[in-house]
């Protein structure tokens, strides 16, 4: 072989191993761009979006109550923790009643007018249910001891938080949660304004004041939303008959026994505890919730967005899709109370010098969020099998289950609160918590297994 053909061989070496780098490099630059383009996708994508949405709320929620804290006697702030509490009641109502089976049967609907008709019964209902919670609320008013100011405020704030769950379940139900995202949007930035107008202009803040500014924002918030999915007409305020409900009757039964009850387990605590021994006992425990309310506020928002689509996957057989769904879900929530409770042992120490070293120095505040990270971690392992189950209409199991679960925290709250102090009222809660993980996840994957 001559020199020739050799400098020849070894210039074409070089040149192809210069063309595989070069292809490399190329190929590598593509991946990055790749990469980006997916990760913009991600961050502008309908759900990134709608979850960004409801994690301004939580924060917001969020915000309000560590101001609260520092603000208001334990008394007044007990007011304010147990009208959410009773909001959740009603908006539980709402939800087994109204909400999710909206965002369950009306997605699969074709017909344009068949669905119409259905969405003007569900907004019938959530009409009717307002009434009826202003109408409970003065009812108390007129009854009850407490100023009679409070008590109103009370009753405004329960009855528009229920009717805005529906509001927001409306563009889930439409496959636009966008339109939900920017009701969220709306809620918190007229939240924010009226908040600061009252805290600066007003000399003695009382919580009505807090209450009626949250009326408002749900107020605007629902106008957004209703625009959003009906224009300027007046189709958002169509009513229609209800007769055709007893049929969904035979399944939101269950579902409202379900939800009720759901609900009762995680916060015997709050009724039990309020009415035996008065806000001011509530208040510490309601404290130390606050780290986790914007955690078990996406847990929801989670459920009420992708109910819809687990309801359609389901009708196409798709079994094997919601079951890694669920898994993944599950591991991924857990995984992130994990990491938010390790991160609330670091900072413990000033934590507890920040929010409750002046007004709640005399109780076990360290011990209390210690067992409701505990319980929060419970609750978001299944919160995902109980969306599937929601899905598959099965709420006659979800229903029972829950019903188990409040026996047994209404009797344990009950016990330990009689021989105990109130903190340990919460092992009853957790108790509560884990029973309903065990249960319904073994429940879902049974149904699943068979069905597939």
């Amino acid at each position: 072989m001559s020199s020739i053909d050799t400098a020849d061989e070894q210039t074409a070496a070089m040149n192809g191993a210069q063309a595989v780098l070069e292809t490399s490099d190329a190929g590598k630059g593509m991946t990055g761009v790749r990469i980006i383009d997916k990760c913009i996708q991600l961050a502008t994508s309908r759900l990134a979006l709608s979850v960004g949405a409801q994690a301004m709320v939580s924060g917001f929620h969020f915000a309000l109550n560590l101001v609260l804290l520092r603000l208001v006697t334990p008394y007044d702030y007990g007011i304010f923790a147990f009208a959410f509490v009773l909001a959740m009641f009603a908006s539980a109502v709402n939800n087994a009643l109204i909400s999710t089976p909206l965002t369950v049967y009306t997605p699969i609907v074709k017909d344009p007018a068949e669905r119409s008709r259905q969405e003007g019964m569900f907004s019938t209902l959530n009409m009717m249910l307002f009434l009826a919670l202003l109408v409970c609320g003065f009812v108390y008013s007129g009854w009850s001891e407490q100023n009679t100011t409070v008590t109103l405020s009370v009753a405004l704030f329960v009855a528009i938080y229920s009717a805005r769950h529906f509001s927001r379940s409306a563009g889930y139900a439409r496959m636009r949660p966008l339109v939900t995202a920017l009701g969220d949007a709306t809620y918190v930035g007229t939240g924010i304004v009226v908040m600061l107008a009252i805290i600066l202009w007003v000399d003695d803040l009382n919580i009505s004041h807090v209450l009626l500014a949250l009326v408002a924002a749900n107020l605007a918030a629902m106008l957004v939303e209703r625009h959003r999915l009906h224009g300027s007409g007046r189709k958002w305020l169509t009513l229609a008959g209800i007769g055709s409900y007893r049929d969904v009757w035979e399944q939101s039964r269950w579902a409202l026994a379900g939800s009720l009850t759901t609900l009762f387990l995680a916060q015997a605590h709050s009724l039990i505890i309020t009415a035996t021994n008065g806000p001011h006992a509530y208040a510490p425990l309601a404290a130390g919730f606050v780290l986790f309310g914007p955690v078990r506020v996406a847990l929801l928002t989670w459920q009420n967005m992708v109910k819809p689509e687990l309801a359609v996957a389901l009708s196409e057989s798709r079994h094997l899709a919601v079951r890694q769904q669920i898994r993944t879900t599950s591991l991924l929530m857990a995984g992130a109370v994990l990491l938010m409770g390790l991160m609330l042992l670091i900072l413990w120490p000033w934590i507890d010098a920040f929010l409750y070293a002046d007004q709640y120095a005399d109780e076990p505040m360290g011990l209390i969020v210690a067992t409701w990270s505990v319980i929060t971690l419970f609750a978001a392992s299944y919160n995902a099998p109980a969306a599937a189950l929601q899905a598959m209409r099965d709420f006659r199991v979800l229903a029972m289950a829950s019903v188990y679960g409040a026996i047994l925290s209404g009797v344990l709250v009950s016990v330990t609160l009689y021989f105990f102090n109130p903190e340990s009222t919460l092992l009853g809660i957790l108790a509560a918590e884990a029973f309903m993980a065990i249960y319904l996840t073994r429940i879902l994957y049974t149904r699943l297994k068979a069905a597939s």
